[in-house]
């Protein structure tokens, strides 16, 4: 119920340890949320209809997984099958974000049509979940990943999820007609995934794949990038090595999905550029699961990108069928602490750092004026970033939308 009361609050989370976004608070606070916003954080009372004692708990902003593939890709085959995950299994991962803490997600290379349906649903409340923002389908060179890898045995899928373009012509008109749809940001896949050898082949045994994969033309790249920004709309770039990191950012992108995996940085040139870029640097750790060799060159490489400066953004690339939605961002965070990253750090990795990559000011901070996505928790994540996993309460845009039991 709102508060007939004008200056009075709709809710009040009071006593709170807090994490802004950027540091701890000193002391304990009082955040009073008026509708979707933060009115007031203070150490004196707040007056509001609705009150939680949050003594002894940290409430921090909403965390944001940016780089996730939110439809799945292995069951739609066709327009049926692929309404039926929305219907049936799609809220149960949305649900599973919510409960993990995770407010906002960026899906990054999916069914044009269907991931815009899906946006529009969540944006209207007919479906419950973290905010979602679209790349719709992604950019690469014809015969490349995905779409000769993921999508090698989907035609159907194929189609709608990839954009194979070799002419700077046609690219420059796929953006525009992506950019007309108010998708959120354009994704360029430079390179694929499981690299091994050179040339570069993408293998994946139990999937019987052994593909050879080529990058965009550096025309190509260039026009996709030039025309996206003439948009207004920030370009990120699925790479693997240093080489597709440099021709990436030289022709203007505005981050890197997945960075540099498979060698070690030997100097600062891609550093440099994505400092000159303003460019975000989206790790993607999870999937050292499917190549835990890769895990001490890819720690080495975040810890040598975060500490030069350059703005890292927590992203899991969670797809249907590795891990569990939400689970994985956490599991990001956990690692991201591996790799020797400050915890204070890691957790702005999740909330302000993502919400800049994102373009979204108004969120992943506490702050007044900002949208009220918070999280309480029964841990101190800047103590210990298990503690994320102690989830006492979700707010989303001012609403108690999971609650664990805490005490009113």
């Amino acid at each position: 119920m709102k508060s007939s009361d004008g200056n009075a609050c709709d809710l009040v989370i009071n006593n709170a340890r807090i994490f802004d976004g950027s540091t701890v608070l000193q002391a304990a606070h009082n955040v009073g949320i008026a509708g979707d916003r933060i009115r007031s954080i203070s150490t004196s009372p707040i007056a509001g209809s609705r009150q939680i004692d949050a003594r002894g708990r940290f409430l921090m902003p909403g965390l944001i997984d940016c780089h996730v593939h939110l439809l799945n890709m292995w069951t739609a085959k066709d327009e049926a099958t692929m309404a039926a995950d929305i219907e049936t299994e799609l809220p149960k991962r949305l649900n599973d974000f919510l409960t993990a803490g995770v407010t906002t997600v960026k899906s990054v290379g999916d069914s044009e049509d269907d991931i815009l349906h899906v946006r529009a649903r969540l944006a209207s409340g007919e479906l419950a979940g973290p905010r979602l923002q679209v790349t719709g389908p992604l950019f690469c060179a014809p015969g490349s990943h995905p779409a000769t890898t993921i999508c090698a045995q989907n035609p159907w899928l194929r189609y709608r999820t990839t954009i194979e373009s070799d002419s700077p012509e046609q690219a420059r008109e796929a953006v525009q007609r992506l950019a007309d749809k108010k998708v959120d940001a354009i994704k360029i896949a430079h390179q694929g995934g499981c690299k091994h050898g050179s040339p570069y082949f993408f293998k994946v045994e139990s999937m019987g794949l052994n593909v050879q994969i080529v990058k965009l033309e550096k025309v190509v790249l260039g026009a996709i990038v030039d025309e996206a920004h003439r948009h207004g709309l920030k370009v990120t770039v699925h790479t693997v090595d240093a080489d597709a990191a440099i021709e990436a950012l030289e022709a203007g992108a505005d981050g890197l999905e997945h960075g540099v995996m498979e060698e070690r940085l030997k100097d600062n040139q891609v550093v440099d550029l994505l400092l000159r870029n303003r460019a975000s640097y989206v790790p993607t750790l999870c999937l050292i699961r499917l190549e835990e060799k890769t895990a001490e060159v890819r720690y080495a490489n975040l810890k040598q990108v975060a500490d030069a400066g350059v703005r890292v953004a927590l992203g899991t690339d969670s797809f249907c069928g590795f891990g569990k939605f939400g689970e994985n961002t956490i599991e990001e965070a956990e690692r991201s602490a591996q790799a020797g990253i400050g915890l204070s750090q890691v957790l702005r990795m999740a909330t302000k750092d993502a919400a800049q990559h994102l373009g979204l000011e108004d969120l992943g901070v506490v702050a007044p004026g900002k949208i009220a996505d918070l999280l309480l928790l029964d841990g101190d994540p800047t103590t210990s970033i298990g503690g994320l996993r102690k989830l006492s309460m979700v707010i989303q845009n001012g609403t108690v939308v999971v609650d664990m039991g805490i005490q009113l």
